[in-house]
């Protein structure tokens, strides 16, 4: 490390190797990872983030920073990077700088913010189910969570972005982009909306004031419901045979089909479908609504119902009526249990339309394969409603027709089943999308990948057979414009990683 930058990082709490503390920050959520720079540093403000990237640039070294440490790829350790900003310490909510709305920095975490948004205002936000995930990433990705089909995506709220940009003379300084500007700030902003963390700067901050047939508080955000309808539904596999498997997730599907308007009680209710290996003996069902919009959970009920109606399977079910917060926390995919400590890999899909008989068959063999998948499943997500709101190229986040998201995961703990695990979880998603070339390409039941879940093999001819280019996949008609961003904010591409937007030509 130079003299300059052990100067600065003597100033922002250095971690280096060799202390008791390096082996943990080393590795993030998914271990498979390893970063191993010569610093962690850990910046208390804003200017603490500026001063370490002009401390790096200057130097020409490799800079990379984390929120939540919850990205499914190695996008903070590779390339080999000198210095990683720990952004743990950027954790305040407070009011926006002028006029309605909050103010929340980039290190803090999704159950921090819920909680400081509920307790102080009464207000809420569209934010994931993992409450440990941070706010830098989960932003600039777009973001969605349980209330999405009623709220939105995260990025629907966004106000303004504050981001440490480095220029073409490596001049490092804090830009303040807002939504109502135009010309190369518009971009910026936007870029945030969807664009993936890693790709123009270092986010240090970012407001949030929501549309106003959605702002219900003085803050200017959603307000909290006043309660939430909670079911847990366990079936056991025992009693699920294929043809019950094909039912659960043919109505799962044409539900969210019925039902996809905004506004409406239906489009309080989220569910999440864990079709779970079954070498786990169930597959689970997690449901909510809001009790403002679903007052007796009759509605919830509903759906629920219409899984299995008719049929000989029943779930084993339980739940009630929660406070807000704990209603949150119930839907919650916590950083526990078997995902801890764990190599994990995931893929993902948005689905316009059900899946096919031939597709739901190709999960269920997958499902019931011999396979050690403790923690191996693909989670079927609801969509649409208030998302569907907006066009394409509104937010860089494209996907605004989709009535379902998935997710495809596998975790494992030796390294030696690394291959085994991979896959597994390669060759159900790729027969599963054999039809359009191994990747859930834009067509009419199908709308591509999230980018809060990436996944390198789409950039591999191997694994993706078809002609559509990974970034296609994640930004559709929207790179273009995120490379104008980038050649403007990040001319240098000083922040770059294996999947960032590439500078392109002008």
């Amino acid at each position: 490390m130079s003299a300059g930058l052990a100067a600065l990082a003597a100033q922002l709490n250095p971690v280096f190797s060799g202390d008791p503390r390096f082996a943990e920050l080393t590795h993030s959520d998914n271990q498979r990872f390893e970063v191993r720079p010569d610093a962690f540093v850990f910046p208390n403000t804003a200017g603490d983030v500026v001063e370490a990237i002009q401390s790096a640039v200057t130097a020409r070294l490799e800079v990379s920073c984390r929120s939540g440490g919850h990205c499914g790829q190695d996008f903070v350790g590779s390339p080999r990077r000198d210095l990683v900003l720990d952004l743990c310490r950027l954790t305040d909510v407070t009011p926006a700088v002028s006029g309605p709305g909050v103010r929340v920095s980039s290190g803090a975490t999704v159950g921090h913010v819920q909680k400081a948004l509920f307790r102080q205002w009464g207000a809420t936000l569209p934010l994931g189910a993992c409450m440990a995930v941070g706010m830098g990433g989960l932003v600039a990705g777009g973001g969605y969570g349980p209330l999405s089909r009623r709220l939105g995506l995260v990025a629907d709220h966004l106000s303004a972005v504050e981001v440490a940009v480095v220029d073409e003379n490596r001049t490092v300084r804090l830009v303040t982009a807002r939504s109502e500007d135009d010309g190369d700030l518009g971009d910026l902003f936007w870029a945030h909306t969807g664009g993936g963390g890693g790709n123009f700067g270092v986010v240090t901050a970012y407001e949030f004031c929501s549309p106003e047939h959605l702002a219900a508080t003085e803050i200017g955000l959603p307000a909290a419901a006043a309660g939430v309808n909670v079911q847990k539904v366990l079936y056991p596999w025992a009693m699920v045979d294929e043809a019950g498997f094909c039912t659960l997730v043919r109505r799962f599907f044409a539900w969210h089909e019925r039902h996809q308007e905004a506004g409406t009680a239906e489009a309080s209710v989220f569910a999440t479908f864990f079709l779970r290996h079954s070498f786990t003996p169930f597959l689970e069902l997690m449901v909510q609504s809001d009790v403002d919009m679903d007052p007796d959970g009759s509605v919830l009920a509903a759906f629920v119902g219409s899984l299995t109606e008719g049929t000989n399977m029943s779930g084993i079910s339980r739940g009630g009526v929660m406070t807000f917060l704990t209603g949150t926390r119930y839907m919650s995919q916590a950083d526990c249990g078997d995902v801890m400590g764990a190599r994990s890999a995931s893929k993902s899909a948005y689905h316009r339309a059900a899946a096919s008989t031939d597709q739901i068959a190709v999960l269920h063999r997958h499902l019931t394969s011999p396979h050690p998948g403790q923690a191996s499943y693909v989670m079927l997500n609801s969509y649409g409603g208030e998302i569907n709101q907006r066009a394409r190229t509104a937010t860089a986040s494209p996907q605004r027709d989709s009535i379902a998201k998935s997710s495809w995961f596998t975790a494992w703990l030796d390294p030696g089943l690394d291959e085994l695990h991979l896959g597994w979880l390669r060759e159900l998603y790729e027969e599963f999308f054999a039809a359009t070339g191994g990747v859930p390409i834009s067509n009419a039941a199908t709308d591509g990948c999230y980018i809060n879940y990436p996944d390198l093999d789409t950039r591999d001819p191997q694994r993706n057979r078809s002609a559509t280019p990974w970034h296609e996949l994640y930004y559709g008609p929207n790179y273009a414009r995120l490379q104008r961003a980038k050649r403007t904010w990040d001319p240098l591409d000083i922040f770059h990683h294996s999947m960032s937007i590439d500078l392109g030509e002008a």
